[in-house]
């Protein structure tokens, strides 16, 4: 059964333990029962609500994770796995040993997929457009490191040929900012539980090295599936009159929670982004312990 996104985004619920399943009750005592060991991810975005130490271990427990959100949809703090592998500590040296050369070379193959995925979208919905053959030249002429930082000219292309001259990538902006805030969320629960449960450490990243950045490894991670998340957040887009201004209403956040089950292929076949990400994930430790890039990427049914 593929794990489940759960947010509380409404002020007043209690949430509590039972027999093993995470049970949601509001102020006129309405209860939902839903099993601990198919949550992915708590998502708590509302300001009055009710949870315990006691539920925090048992997600983890689980292999799950918390997120606490700003009114923007915005990741506050996250809740990980401490230990989410039997060869953690192994892993964990491995990963503190990488070279530097091996870091940067890692990290130009991630920029370069999320490039060709960015233009694999955009292509998508507007195979006319004159900037995917850009796209995909950065793509092909990124060096070491991303040195000339192809990934920042190629979302300056990417992002006003996807939604529009005028928009901007803020995060605090209430417009198709606040969507893609928290589609990109339900990314980073996914990233982040599978870096956890291949026992890599969260904190130590490849590129990402931001001091008030708590978790750089997943934000690095998280880079070629973005395109994805914004594909489900076009999809939305096209739904709405009016997008100056937009209310993360209910159903918007269920399409967007599909992200979890959106259609890749693999080695193994089709399997959901979740799975995708997972092995994504397991494919740097083996890059780690053979001291080489052997990162595995999936490919994406877009027309699902």
């Amino acid at each position: 059964m593929d794990r489940q996104i759960i947010e509380i985004s409404n002020n007043g619920f209690f949430l509590s333990l039972y027999r093993g399943f995470l049970v949601i009750e509001n102020e006129k005592k309405q209860k939902q029962e839903i099993p601990l060991d198919n949550i992915l991810s708590l998502i708590l975005s509302a300001d009055d609500l009710v949870v315990s130490k006691n539920i925090v271990n048992a997600i983890i427990e689980q292999g799950g994770n918390i997120i606490f959100c700003d009114k923007k949809y915005l990741p506050s703090t996250i809740a990980v796995p401490y230990t989410g592998h039997w060869l953690t500590s192994y892993r964990i040296k491995q990963q503190i040993d990488c070279s530097r050369p091996l870091q940067k070379n890692l990290w130009k193959s991630i920029v370069q997929h999320k490039i060709l995925n960015q233009a694999s979208v955009l292509q998508y919905f507007f195979p006319d457009n004159k900037n995917i053959e850009r796209l995909k030249f950065l793509a092909k002429d990124i060096l070491s490191d991303d040195v000339r930082n192809n990934e920042g000219m190629a979302a300056a292309l990417y992002f006003k040929s996807l939604f529009g001259k005028k928009f901007v990538r803020n995060r605090l902006n209430s417009d198709i900012n606040i969507l893609l805030n928290y589609a990109y969320t339900i990314l980073r629960a996914m990233v982040a539980r599978a870096v956890s449960g291949n026992g890599l450490l969260p904190y130590l990243g490849l590129k990402h090295c931001g001091k008030t950045n708590s978790l750089p490894l997943v934000d690095d991670l998280i880079e070629p599936f973005r395109a994805i998340a914004d594909k489900l957040v076009f999809d939305e887009v096209n739904k709405i009159i009016n997008t100056d201004h937009i209310e993360l209403n209910a159903e918007i956040k269920r399409n967007l929670a599909k992200l979890t089950i959106f259609p890749t292929i693999t080695a193994k076949g089709s399997v959901t982004l979740n799975e995708a990400i997972y092995d994504f994930a397991g494919s740097l430790v083996s890059s780690f312990e053979d001291k080489k890039v052997l990162l595995k990427y999936p490919q994406y049914e877009l027309s699902k």
